[in-house]
């Protein structure tokens, strides 16, 4: 990593800090470890395509009375363009990718104040600390949650696109199917193609007719 070395991170802040901060800004990538069951397609960190039209949404904060298991899944689903009908919830598996570093920061109460915003939060990943508490579930996953929900429901157009031989940002969602021309094509069987395709860069975010359950 250009500009970071050993002994740079070491001198500031003192050892024991040093050593976090150092440990935080060594260079990895996270792989997803969301696994499709049987008839399922992955797309991404978040969601599942089954063949029956199902989507099945991760979840990685407990559910105890404050409705993450509602407010999640439905983030991804209405930029999804989903039946909300067909949502399903499971447990996210451990990993760094649902780590969340907002609940670190309320339920410890400024004892990690001392170490740089940024680095907390890399603290928090490399730790896989996957805590609950705080009020922080939509804040933390709000963005996660509905960009997962587009790139799906990008490549889920691009599939649908092909097999009509149209633009895929002409196509549209509603309610678990995409459209075009009075044409239409369910998620379910669109999920295989759809799996093997390229997230579009830049994503487009509330167009095709997502933004119908979440307000």
């Amino acid at each position: 990593m250009a500009g970071i070395d050993r002994r740079s991170i070491l001198i500031g802040g003192g050892a024991g800090v040093g050593l976090i901060v150092a440990w935080a800004l060594w260079p990895r990538r996270y792989r997803e470890t969301l696994v499709a069951g049987p008839d399922e397609r992955v797309f991404g960190a978040w969601l599942k395509i089954g063949v029956d039209g199902h989507v099945t949404v991760a979840v990685p904060q407990l559910e105890h009375g404050q409705g993450v298991y509602t407010a999640l899944p439905q983030i991804v689903a209405d930029e999804l363009g989903a039946d909300w009908r067909t949502i399903g919830v499971e447990p996210a598996p451990l990993s760094p990718l649902y780590a969340n570093p907002l609940a670190l920061d309320e339920l410890f109460d400024g004892a990690f104040a001392g170490i740089p915003a940024a680095v907390r939060a890399t603290l928090a990943e490399r730790s896989s600390l996957m805590l609950t508490g705080g009020s922080t579930s939509v804040r933390m996953f709000e963005e996660a949650c509905r960009t997962a929900g587009a790139a799906a429901r990008a490549l889920l157009c691009q599939a649908a696109a092909a097999r009509w031989d149209v633009t895929w940002t002409d196509c549209a969602v509603d309610k678990g199917f995409v459209t075009h021309a009075g044409k239409k094509i369910r998620f379910a069987d669109l999920a295989d193609a759809a799996a093997t395709l390229q997230i579009p860069d830049p994503l487009p975010i509330g167009v095709q007719g997502a933004g119908s359950l979440f307000g």
